[in-house]
């Protein structure tokens, strides 16, 4: 494996000599090739000063007022030289987040992520100033988890903003947050936050192993984050629950979860989760509990639907046609007549159709994505049809399809569902009900098999554990007092029954 440019001088310790200090840096950072590097030089008295910062990356205002002015109104100082960092750090900087280093490796990655690094010439430290601010979006809606009920803002890419906005949901003292890096080339900082005392300290030392067991040479974003940590890469439906609202992210917390937030991701990754936490939208718990849960039942109908529905229809239309009444029965071969393809290829080409209209209404610019959408479901629908392409029957079998997966109100989720259910076409058109039962159960028993962080997939249904009435049905807000089953057994956010059971 070749080594990391300039690797030697990475390593090295800040020389008390300036020049051969700043001659490294310049060096790793390519300056003068790269222009954003900047060194800033001048003089305190006796003393020689460089500020490093990357242009763009800092507020280069905040360094003229409390650095520069600063030093300038202290010209005449006998510190030792050694001592002048201290001095510093101590007396003059006026700067709240400073931290003093004797490394390379600590000083490059600060400057390249907007911090300034202070350095004095005779002094083996430098000073590491917080100056960071370059432009990032502010926060806005939720695109994708949008809620009638609830508050209305998101994640943006700023990894600080991301943390603040969770920390003022949950504004406890037991609310942690730990950092580190991953990737071996280019590094990407990730905060694990987690309740002291709520979550589970087994499963916070395992997303933290498998935080360091990650090799890759770049880890670019919350994606590619949870395909290093799930358990099942290989399995269809995610294993970790994405989110781009705060405020679910901080009732994950509260019920023992570990959040995890990447650099540059405008989404959270939340561990370990079950398959009801991929079914529930985030405005459930904000509606009244009617409410909530008659929509819960259109949502698990919805799920139903877009799985079984296609295979049902080849089964039955194929294999069955004993299971449909008369009347239906002679629609159903009269609107057939003229299509020239197998129950099969039919449903297969409208899948396909539909996916690809799909993903090009998300692929078009909104100017037009509208106009697109209803081209594609009249025009070419209505044109297939004429053509005796296909049944009309059809076209309502996969429009149902189609609603019920667009009421999944996770994205990954539905993707995979999508993957299930060609699995079910094929063994319907192969078996009939049968290929369609058998099929279901296979599908049954491995979601059974998988496992989030140690957590059961299916739980607290299969294998069953206690839980608040809010799996399927949701209960009224002041029945739900137990804590979730995963999160710490002698968590101080138990109640005293709970805890006495």
């Amino acid at each position: 494996m070749p080594d990391m440019p300039h690797a030697e001088l990475l390593h090295q310790s800040i020389q008390p000599q300036l020049d051969r200090s700043l001659e490294a840096l310049k060096t790793i950072l390519n300056y003068p090739k790269n222009e954003d590097a900047q060194f800033r030089e001048y003089s305190v008295g006796q003393m020689r000063v460089c500020a490093v910062y990357i242009e763009g990356m800092v507020d280069e205002e905040r360094i003229a007022e409390f650095v520069l002015h600063a030093l300038k109104g202290h010209e005449e100082m006998h510190t030792p030289p050694e001592k002048c960092v201290e001095w510093l750090d101590d007396h003059m900087i006026e700067i709240a987040q400073t931290k003093r280093i004797t490394e390379n490796t600590e000083a490059v990655p600060a400057i390249l992520s907007g911090m300034t690094c202070l350095l004095v010439d005779g002094a083996e430290e430098a000073l590491l100033l917080e100056t960071r601010n370059y432009p990032h979006r502010s926060v806005e809606q939720p695109t994708t988890e949008a809620v009638v009920g609830g508050p209305h803002e998101g994640f943006n890419e700023h990894f600080r903003t991301n943390i603040s906005l969770v920390r003022r949901y949950v504004q406890s003292p037991e609310l942690i947050t730990q950092k580190m890096t991953v990737g071996t080339r280019i590094p990407t900082q990730i905060a694990i936050l987690y309740l002291n005392g709520v979550a589970n300290e087994k499963c916070v030392q395992e997303v933290k192993r498998r935080l360091m067991c990650i090799h890759a040479a770049k880890v670019g974003g919350i994606g590619q984050l949870q395909q290093h940590l799930e358990d099942r890469p290989f399995a269809l439906l995610p294993q970790m629950l994405e989110t781009e609202r705060p405020d679910r992210a901080a009732s994950c917390l509260e019920d023992g979860q570990i959040v995890l937030i990447c650099e540059n991701s405008p989404y959270a990754l939340i561990a370990p989760v079950t398959i009801f936490h991929l079914i529930h939208a985030s405005d459930d718990s904000f509606m009244r509990w009617q409410y909530g849960t008659t929509l819960r039942v259109i949502r698990m109908v919805g799920i139903l639907v877009s799985l079984l529905l296609p295979a049902l229809y080849i089964a039955v239309t194929h294999y069955h046609t004993h299971l449909i009444p008369m009347s239906l029965l002679t629609s159903i071969a009269e609107s057939r007549t003229n299509v020239p393809f197998p129950i099969l290829v039919e449903v297969l080409f409208m899948e396909f159709s539909f996916y690809l209209l799909n993903e090009a209404g998300m692929r078009t610019p909104k100017q037009i994505g509208s106009a697109f959408g209803i081209i594609g479901a009249l025009v070419l629908g209505q044109a297939a049809v004429s053509a005796s392409v296909i049944s009309p029957i059809l076209i309502i079998i996969i429009a149902l399809t189609g609603l019920g997966s667009y009421a999944i109100p996770n994205f990954g989720f539905g993707v995979g569902l999508m993957l299930y259910r060609l699995l079910l076409v094929l063994l319907s058109a192969l078996l009939g009900i049968y290929g369609v039962i058998l099929g279901t159960f296979l599908i049954i028993a491995h979601l059974c098999s998988m496992k989030s962080f140690g957590v059961d997939y299916l739980s607290p249904v299969a294998p069953h554990r206690a839980h608040n009435p809010d799996i399927l049905v949701r209960l009224p807000v002041w029945m739900q007092k137990r804590l979730l089953f995963f999160a710490s057994p002698d968590s101080w956010m138990r109640q005293r029954k709970e805890k006495a059971k």
